[in-house]
């Protein structure tokens, strides 16, 4: 007779700790088919008051002890290295400890990110501290939304808009004939190179704010670089 392993009912069971805290705090969870799963479990898209946002993230769910390390949990990244760091939607890697019954977050697209594409780490670090329930939740949305909002800007940057995109995000607005530059840096911090001609090179840079729940672009700080003017 077939015979359900412990490793499934684990498994179903992080699926459905995680789904029911996000529905029970009226967010919208939409489950990936197996047969689409290339290394997602989840769309999530977030509401605000009740209202539907436009923020949304993939989510891989892991549930069981094989997923615990002596500095916290890891989630394998396999062959989505490049899905992950520079997809359309951001993924975060959520694990549950079927011993603690605790649910446990990390943003997997930020720290790709931050390693770089020349030696991307093979697992997804999760903190034991990161934990998501009830308290933390409202936490964890915001800031996912904050971050969300900065990286649909930066595709934005990266595909079709150009200059006029960076200019919303640096409230500057470009001439045709100025030199702009755009990067992003390991703490996903955006930096704008600006020059115009017969003046200074400047750098825009932005941060994200702990209070910015909107997942709209923070101002920038504009600052005139250390290089003489050509």
């Amino acid at each position: 007779m077939p015979k359900i392993s412990k490793g499934r009912r684990v498994g179903q069971a992080a699926v459905n700790a995680l789904r029911t805290l996000l529905e029970d705090h009226d967010h919208i969870v939409q489950e990936i088919s197996g047969q689409n799963d290339f290394g997602e479990d989840f769309y999530v898209t977030f509401t605000d008051d009740g209202d539907v946002t436009s923020d949304t993230i993939k989510v891989q769910v892991k549930g069981g002890d094989k997923w615990r390390r002596g500095n916290g949990y890891a989630v394998p990244i396999g062959q989505h290295v490049d899905t992950w760091a520079n997809g359309n939607i951001p993924v975060y890697c959520v694990v549950y400890d079927p011993d603690t019954k605790r649910l446990h977050w990390a943003n997997g697209t930020q720290q790709l990110r931050r390693f770089g594409p020349l030696s991307p780490p093979r697992f997804i670090g999760v903190s034991p501290n990161a934990v998501l329930d009830a308290t933390t939740i409202d936490f964890f949305v915001a800031q996912a939304r904050r971050y969300v909002g900065r990286y649909r800007g930066r595709q934005a940057v990266l595909t079709h808009l150009g200059e006029t995109h960076l200019g919303e995000m640096s409230g500057v607005e470009f001439d045709p004939t100025d030199h702009v530059l755009h990067f992003v840096n390991g703490d996903d911090e955006d930096l704008i190179f600006w020059k115009r001609r017969g003046t200074w090179w400047r750098l825009c840079c932005s941060a994200p704010k702990a209070g910015n729940r909107s997942g709209s672009w923070p101002p920038m700080i504009m600052r005139r670089c250390v290089r003489a003017s050509c």
